[in-house]
């Protein structure tokens, strides 16, 4: 995972044995731009390199910490100091014990599918390194406790190798929500699956999502002026005009305004 860089630590070159070995060899900070070359010059590519090294490491640091709490709640380590594994989490490490749960229920995952990626070709490990934080992990517990944690592998997996960086939480999710039961944990049958699920959304027009779903219409309506509705006319009428009645028709229907739409004077001409 990741590229490997001299930190001097106890463990040699290329192996930081802490989070702290990779802030401090974040070192000789820029106050500005290095050079003005498209390509990074030898300083550059070697500041970037520790940068991207800390950068991944923060990306799954809850692979770590989740396998760390699980030993320490099942083997009962937190005894000596602690009554409860709970008051271990708040007062030691100042964190609740359902985030606790949720790193001991995804590090699993994220390890399973490091295992499936290490030493591929395609550059698999580094990809999975930059996207598979928590919240994406997050998405495929139910698949892991519904069916096994190779299914949820298997999946993520298939989504990386036609979607790369570009896989997001929300297409985790869904495909998740689209896989057949029969296909879970079968390589062939989850690939199709995931296929399948990735052409349904790519043939669907989606929506720009919003925090403040009002905003978002306020936007929309300012744009859909009668300018713009004019200049498609010109282009298109009778086309524009069945655009038009359609929405009419829709948005009267969520609003619960009721319109009566009659044809115009040129249609009635026409017809």
């Amino acid at each position: 995972m990741g590229r490997q860089i001299d930190t001097g630590g106890p463990q040699g070159p290329g192996k930081p044995d802490t989070a702290a070995a990779l802030a401090r060899a974040i070192d000789q900070l820029p106050t500005k731009q290095l050079s003005d070359t498209p390509v990074l010059i030898a300083q550059e590519r070697e500041l970037l390199v520790r940068c991207e090294a800390a950068l991944e490491n923060l990306r799954i640091a809850y692979w770590a910490a989740g396998k760390a709490l699980q030993v320490v709640r099942d083997g009962r380590l937190y005894r000596a100091t602690h009554p409860s594994f709970e008051g271990y989490c708040n007062e030691l490490w100042d964190i609740t014990p359902q985030y606790a749960n949720q790193l001991i229920k995804t590090w699993k995952i994220t390890e399973k599918l490091f295992e499936l990626v290490h030493g591929k070709s395609n550059d698999l490990e580094t990809v999975v390194s930059k996207k598979l934080g928590i919240a994406q992990a997050r998405e495929l517990v139910s698949l892991t406790e519904e069916h096994s944690v190779d299914a949820a592998a298997l999946l993520y997996l298939a989504l990386i190798q036609v979607k790369r960086l570009a896989v997001t939480s929300d297409m985790v999710k869904g495909a998740v929500q689209a896989l057949p039961p029969e296909a879970a944990g079968k390589k062939r049958a989850t690939e199709e699956a995931v296929l399948a699920y990735l052409a349904s959304i790519e043939d669907k027009p989606t929506l720009p999502s919003a925090r403040d779903p009002y905003k978002a219409l306020a936007r929309v309506t300012k744009k859909l002026n009668p300018d713009a509705v004019q200049a498609a006319m010109e282009l298109n009428p009778s086309g524009t005009r069945v655009m038009v009645r359609e929405l009419i028709e829709a948005l009267s229907v969520s609003v619960g305004i009721e319109v009566e739409i009659k044809p115009s004077a040129s249609e009635s001409t026409a017809a």
